[in-house]
C-alpha cells in the first residue's frame, strides 16, 4: 500500500473510533435511550462523605457580587411600548422613567467594556 493510501485508512479507522467511542458513552442519562437499554450495571456511588448540610450556599455566608461602574463604556435604552397591552391606549411616553439598571461586564481578550442597560416603564392611566 502507498503512503497515500495508509493515511486514507487510518482517517477512517480513526473516524469509525470516535464514532464507536461516542456511542458507547451514551446511556440514559445523558441521551434518549430508555433505562433498559443500560444493562444490569450498576451505577457507582460517591466517595464523598455527608457533612450534613443542606446543598447550597450556607446561612451566614457573606455573598459578593461586582460593584456598578459610574461611567459605563457604553449605556442601551431598551424600546418601550407604544400602547398599553391591556387596553391599548397611547403611553405617555414624557412619564418615561427608568425601572432596572444592571450591568453586564463582557471581557474581551485584551480589555472589557461595561454596557448599562436600562429597562423604562410606563404606567397607563
Amino acid at each position: 500500500l502507498t503512503r497515500g493510501e495508509l493515511e486514507v485508512i487510518i482517517v477512517t479507522l480513526w473516524d469509525r473510533l470516535v464514532a464507536l467511542e461516542t456511542k458507547v458513552d451514551k446511556n440514559s442519562s445523558n441521551s434518549s435511550k430508555p433505562p433498559s437499554s443500560d444493562g444490569l450495571v450498576k451505577k457507582t456511588r460517591s466517595l464523598r462523605e455527608a457533612s450534613g448540610k443542606q446543598a447550597g450556599g450556607q446561612l451566614g455566608h457573606k455573598g459578593t457580587t461586582l460593584k456598578r461602574v459610574e461611567q459605563p463604556t457604553e449605556t442601551l435604552f431598551h424600546r418601550l411600548p407604544m400602547q398599553c397591552d391591556q387596553c391599548h391606549h397611547l403611553l405617555p411616553l414624557n412619564q418615561a422613567r427608568v425601572s432596572e439598571r444592571r450591568q453586564v461586564f463582557d471581557v474581551p481578550e485584551r480589555a472589557f467594556a461595561v454596557v448599562e442597560h436600562c429597562s423604562v416603564e410606563l404606567v397607563c392611566q
